[in-house]
């Protein structure tokens, strides 16, 4: 792969970050969309703890750098979120919110990208539940075209990692994974809930 293709995948997937959070952004300003402070919380954290893990293993550096551009949209969000987001905070949103805390000294104590990186991955995957509970019951408070450009920008990232290994694949893999499920699921929650209400 050359660095041109690299540099036209990293390029495509900044444009896509930032046309999400453009769209995401304007939904929260226009009151259709309720962020979830914890899940934003918790995405900023573990992408960041990510971000750093992906600069360790990739050479380039791309990735990492585009995701730490994520990291930091994601604090701003969750900043948003305690004054325009979901009010209805529960006790696994809690666990969550200390689990991505709790791995930020275990990165530190073990310094192996590696096993941060599953570490990361498991507790970015509990990190969606507060925003999964949230829209499974209220679908509109979430868009989903802007959670499937999210997806999009991490399958950009794939065609950015000079050499693929299942370290380095496996963070942007999940993220993209997740996302698109999570896309999907919106959509399919306001299908369901537009039938019952009719």
């Amino acid at each position: 792969m050359t660095l041109t293709i690299e540099l036209f995948f990293a390029g495509l997937a900044i444009f896509l970050m930032v046309l999400r959070y453009v769209f995401y952004f304007s939904s929260i300003y226009k009151k259709e969309t309720r962020p979830h402070v914890f899940s934003w919380l918790n995405w900023g954290i573990v992408v960041g703890i990510g971000a750093a893990a992906q600069l360790k293993l990739d050479s380039t550096g791309m990735s990492g750098w585009v995701l730490a551009i994520v990291s930091v949209s994601c604090l701003l969000i969750a900043g948003l979120a305690v004054f325009v987001g979901e009010k209805n905070i529960t006790r696994g949103d809690w666990l969550t919110f200390l689990g991505a805390l709790a791995i930020i000294p275990v990165w530190q104590a073990t310094e192996e990208p590696v096993i941060a990186l599953i570490l990361v991955v498991t507790i970015d995957f509990l990190s969606y539940y507060p925003s999964f509970r949230k829209t499974w019951i209220d679908p509109t408070s979430e868009p989903p075209f802007s959670t499937f450009l999210a997806g999009a920008r991490y399958f950009c990232l794939l065609f950015t990692i000079q050499d693929p290994t299942w370290e380095n694949m496996l963070y942007p893999v999940f993220l993209m994974s997740i996302d698109w499920v999570y896309a999907f699921m919106i959509v399919i929650r306001r299908s369901i809930v537009r039938k019952q209400l009719t």
